[in-house]
């Protein structure tokens, strides 16, 4: 048993000796966003104007969050969505050599591009889920200020 225990720490609270010096654990790297052009020749079209909503929807998501100060698993994933995620799947794609593209219709019975639309279309659901969730938020605060409103500047409040 190491002599820096939870025994051995408790009685030195308790007895007032100092604990020994403990470098601070060092925060984890950050990881840095994946680049990719989004507007690529490569991505088809349908899967371009999916991106572009998804991007549109994560800045106003973060928006949101940052007016309410929300810290949590959502900001998280908004964050993952947007640096990673997002540019991972279409770099993925991009990166399919062209004349390869259609091994994976062989193994899956639809192509790539429809793949990609699918992936895309997940991400967008989860997106419009966060921004549900926020709307709600705002509309739960708004409702609890209009009650707080209304019972206390009720004409009728015996307590005013």
């Amino acid at each position: 048993m190491s002599e820096d225990g939870i025994f051995s720490r408790i009685a030195r609270a308790l007895s007032g000796t100092p604990a020994q010096n403990v470098p601070p654990v060092p925060a984890a790297p950050a990881i840095p966003p994946v680049q990719v052009d989004y507007e690529d020749e490569r991505v088809p079209n349908g899967a371009k104007e999916r991106i572009r909503r998804i991007l549109a929807c994560l800045l106003d998501a973060e928006k949101a969050m940052a007016r309410e100060q929300i810290p949590g698993f959502t900001q998280v994933d908004v964050i993952q969505m947007r640096e990673q995620h997002l540019p991972k799947l279409i770099k993925s794609y991009i990166d399919i050599p062209a004349e390869h593209r259609s091994e994976i219709f062989r193994k899956t019975g639809k192509s790539a591009s429809f793949i990609l639309n699918e992936s895309l279309d997940q991400m967008q659901h989860k997106v419009d889920e966060i921004l549900h969730n926020l709307a709600q938020h705002d509309i739960d605060a708004f409702t609890n200020n209009t009650k707080f409103i209304a019972q206390r500047y009720a004409d009728n409040n015996p307590f005013d």
